[in-house]
């Protein structure tokens, strides 16, 4: 399902999952089409700050002309790097978050063709894995609920993940009183968000990750990001939070990340 200007490399945050198997696979993050049909890949993963320029450039050089060849055969939608601002821990926690959305989760891409696409490259000047660790993956489900100002400016993200009691509750709000708020604060300028949407976790779901429901903001700027997303004169409608009060279930688990490179279907 469906997705930030020169940040420090080595920027990680909590594991979002102490010790879970190493299986890593979507910000939103991300704009509309990582909200489309399909299943929506978090891998995330640890970089030495030592190889992340060498990684960035990997992704960038060689992995993101396969995700747009792939975009292009119609086996994923979305494919983008985003690289962790801030955070603490920053010796061992994750730094890296690659989101992949597929048209069949099944079928998944065709990674082995990667190689076809660069015949004069070493496949071990392609490869990533030997100068990163995988650390969590979680997957997905877009809702279809993506919105963004015209022209929008997306450099940073802001990832969320919600536990909450109900998720129905949590999913109702957001869709019919969250969004179209939001859409109105873009169209008068009340907002510095550039982009907004949702997805439901689909999994893991354990005592290491046992959150719910996830959402994501987009922002031109890490100032933006890290600034009242709200103009003082906005105004909340009336009964605004009626029906989501003491829907949380406790801490959300939020990062920020600059968005290294992106590939959609609508490129």
């Amino acid at each position: 399902m469906e997705l930030f200007t020169d940040i420090i490399a080595n920027n990680q945050k909590k594991p979002i999952m102490k010790s879970l198997l190493p299986i890593l696979l979507l910000f939103a993050l991300s704009y509309s089409t990582i909200q489309a049909q399909g299943i929506t890949s978090h891998q995330y993963r640890r970089v030495a700050p030592a190889d992340m320029e060498e990684y960035l450039k990997r992704e960038t050089t060689y992995w993101q002309k396969f995700a747009e060849n792939e975009v292009k055969k119609g086996n994923m939608t979305f494919w983008g790097v985003f690289q962790r601002v801030g955070g603490t821990s920053q010796e061992s926690e994750p730094n890296i978050l690659i989101i992949n959305t597929f048209k069949d989760i099944d079928k998944g891409a065709d990674w082995a063709s990667v190689a076809d696409l660069f015949p004069d490259v070493k496949m071990e000047d392609i490869q990533t894995w030997s100068i990163c660790t995988n650390t969590d993956q979680i997957f997905l489900r877009g809702l279809g609920n993506h919105i963004q100002v015209e022209n929008p400016e997306f450099n940073f993200v802001r990832v969320i993940y919600h536990k909450v009691k109900n998720a129905a509750t949590s999913l109702t709000f957001e869709e019919e009183k969250w969004k179209p708020m939001l859409q109105k604060a873009m169209e008068e300028g009340t907002t510095n968000m550039q982009g907004w949407g949702n997805a439901i976790i689909v999994g893991p779901k354990s005592d290491d990750f046992d959150y719910d429901v996830y959402t994501y903001d987009l922002f031109a700027s890490a100032h933006a990001a890290l600034s009242p997303n709200f103009t003082e004169d906005h105004q909340m409608p009336d009964g605004f939070w009626d029906g989501i009060e003491g829907n949380a279930n406790g801490p959300r688990h939020t990062n920020l990340y600059r968005i290294v490179a992106v590939v959609t279907d609508d490129n």
